[in-house]
């Protein structure tokens, strides 16, 4: 019976703490905006902790980036984000729905990472 306390206390207490490390959207936002070069792998692991109520959250945070930058004039994080989430999207919104946008989505039908590699280029330009 002792055993049994002290083994779910155990399990209870590892639980918590996983709780608490679990990443959210804006902690991988913070991430992504502290990189010092362009990772995607590096930025694909941090997301793939992410629940797909905080990929969603994380997405609308990296749309919300890419406006405000536009607006300033500045170059966006969002971008990058989006391009590793979504690359089709992150193209369409860096090119203006243009040229690009169908050579990435083509790209990215053959597969994910040939989309990715032609979305970084194409937002490295």
């Amino acid at each position: 019976m002792f055993f049994a306390l002290a083994l779910s206390t155990q399990i209870y207490a590892a639980d918590k703490t996983k709780n608490s490390e679990k990443k959210t959207a804006e902690s991988v936002m913070v991430f992504a905006g502290e990189m010092e070069t362009f990772d995607a792998e590096v930025l694909k692991v941090e997301m793939d902790q992410l629940s797909a109520f905080q990929k969603i959250r994380l997405i609308k945070l990296a749309i919300k980036d890419v406006k405000m930058a536009e607006a300033t004039g500045q170059a966006s994080v969002g971008l990058y984000v989006l391009a590793v989430l979504i690359p089709p999207l992150a193209v369409g919104i860096y090119s203006n729905w243009s040229m690009p946008t169908l050579y990435n989505l083509l790209w990215t039908c053959l597969g994910y990472f040939p989309g990715l590699i032609h979305a970084v280029i194409v937002l490295g330009r």
